[in-house]
């Protein structure tokens, strides 16, 4: 078994320090962005602790290095979220936190080939969640650094599927375990997101 991958530094900003870094958002805009939020910033919390905890010693050394990279972007990502949560307004009717805790730890699985291919479909949801967001013309491109960020998170975590599908696949996961991983966590992802249904409407409209 053998994983390859180049990580590059491409994030110009570990947190969103400037004050016109929202500025191209109205206030309404600014509220959908702070609503999304908390699913993202739980997601990644959860991820850093997937790659950087237990599963560390349920898989070969090379595969150890892989997943201490990848949580090393994990927490970048989720380090400048909750950077942008610090000058977003209060998010409306999300879902408690404990609420979205316990959705990521129910993917937790005993068996590492198991862990790895539904980490591998959550990443996959949340680069499917992200593409409509991150397109040109959208509301969150009229925020260049904002958006430049956003798209760079949305590239590592196609990384991230990729490594980790192929990880899966290498410790014993088949493609049809996989496919149907990815179709379930999909579901369940839009379902526990269904309450900001209409916020991803408006957000990925041009």
């Amino acid at each position: 078994m053998a994983w390859h991958c180049v990580f590059r530094e491409e994030w110009v900003h570990s947190a969103c320090d400037s004050k016109t870094y929202f500025a191209g958002l109205d206030p309404h805009q600014r509220q959908d962005l702070a609503d999304l939020l908390p699913y993202l910033a739980c997601g990644e919390v959860s991820a850093v602790h997937a790659f950087g905890g237990r599963l560390q010693g349920r898989v070969p050394g090379q595969a150890q290095v892989l997943l201490q990279q990848i949580a090393a972007d994990e927490r970048r990502h989720a380090a400048l979220i909750m950077s942008m949560q610090k000058q977003l307004p209060s998010p409306r009717g999300c879902l408690a936190p404990t609420q979205l805790a316990i959705f990521f730890q129910r993917l937790e699985a005993t068996d590492p080939a198991e862990h790895l291919a539904r980490v591998s479909a959550l990443d996959r949801a949340v680069c499917r969640l992200l593409q409509p967001l991150l397109k040109k013309g959208g509301v969150l491109s009229r925020a260049p650094q904002l958006h430049q960020d956003l798209c760079a998170l949305r590239r590592d975590e196609a990384r991230h599927v990729r490594l980790t599908r192929r990880m899966a696949s290498d410790m014993g996961c088949s493609v049809d375990r996989q496919m149907q991983l990815n179709q379930s966590i999909q579901v369940r992802l839009t379902a526990l997101m269904s309450s900001v249904a209409d916020v991803l409407l408006r957000m990925g409209s041009v």
